[in-house]
């Protein structure tokens, strides 16, 4: 069957986040006074987040201890952080449906990124780990459940920090076997994959012995596109966004077919491979129409 043909205006522009600098992470009085005035200008949005926040409190109370306690202090495997992670995608309003079958170990995911969701909508269903920008390390709250997790946050403008980095990732997968990584480095909207960056791939050259690399393809509904986090939004303003949605909106997971990064043994021509396979993917669930 031939593609559909795009829209002239196809992808539609992301918004323009030229020279956007995040502000700085408010106190607790102006993160307070910043809640209210979001309360009073959508009120019946404001119960939904409340409602909503604390459903993924109760879930942090339940899964946080064990994790701790079975995986942090006794050494044990511990299915709880993957729990969490799924609990709370379907807290906030994510029904998650999972195409294809993940590997259970010795593998890395490489998927596109559209939003911070992306870490509970993958997590929920594989129980990885997650290389992170060191950004969402200023996040209080945020910052300790990643490191729960054991996310491993990365530097990419410190390129001399790079073999660093690189060394805390295997030294994770020795532990985990499973780390999941947005190459894209920045978030999307579903509709287009931006360029991969290459110097992460790096860890891959050599591979750990045994390990498989397998792209992922996160491909949400229109619903969920729209909640993409990009341009001149902060975290908070894309939360609540999310939070106070009412209703719910589907988030499709598709693992495609695994390789061996051995086969591939030069980090941009693995980029190449992992990002043609996602975007031939990605396409497909878009009629055809193209991601760049």
């Amino acid at each position: 069957m031939d593609a559909a043909p795009a829209p002239p205006d196809w992808p539609p522009p992301l918004p323009d986040a030229s020279g956007f600098v995040a502000p700085p992470v408010p106190g607790t009085l102006a993160a307070l006074a910043g809640f209210a005035r979001a309360c009073r200008a959508d009120p019946a949005g404001a119960v939904r987040v409340v409602v909503r926040s604390l459903w993924l409190l109760a879930i942090a109370a339940i899964c946080v201890p064990a994790h701790i306690l079975l995986h942090q202090r006794l050494g044990w495997p511990s299915p709880w952080a993957r729990r969490f992670l799924a609990w709370s995608a379907r807290a906030c309003g994510i029904r998650v449906r999972s195409i294809g079958q993940p590997v259970s170990r010795d593998v890395f995911y490489i998927a596109n990124h559209l939003s911070w969701s992306d870490a509970l909508i993958l997590g929920g269903q594989t129980g990885t780990v997650f290389v992170a920008q060191d950004g969402i390390a200023i996040w209080p709250g945020l910052a300790f459940i990643c490191r729960v997790n054991d996310t491993i946050f990365v530097n990419r403008s410190d390129r001399m920090g790079v073999p660093a980095q690189i060394a805390a990732m295997r030294e994770q997968f020795t532990r985990h076997s499973r780390i999941a990584m947005f190459p894209e480095a920045t978030c999307s909207d579903g509709r287009r994959l931006l360029p991969f960056k290459a110097p992460l791939f790096a860890m891959l050259i050599p591979p750990p012995p045994g390990a498989t690399l397998q792209p992922v393809v996160i491909d949400c509904d229109e619903a969920g596109r729209n909640l993409a986090w990009v341009g001149m939004e902060t975290g908070a303003a894309n939360a609540w966004r999310l939070l106070s949605r009412p209703g719910t909106w589907e988030a499709r997971v598709h693992f495609l077919e695994p390789f061996s990064p051995a086969d591939t043994p030069d980090r941009k021509a693995l980029s190449v491979r992992a990002r043609s396979a996602i975007a031939a993917k990605l396409s497909e669930t878009l009629g055809g129409r193209p991601v760049g």
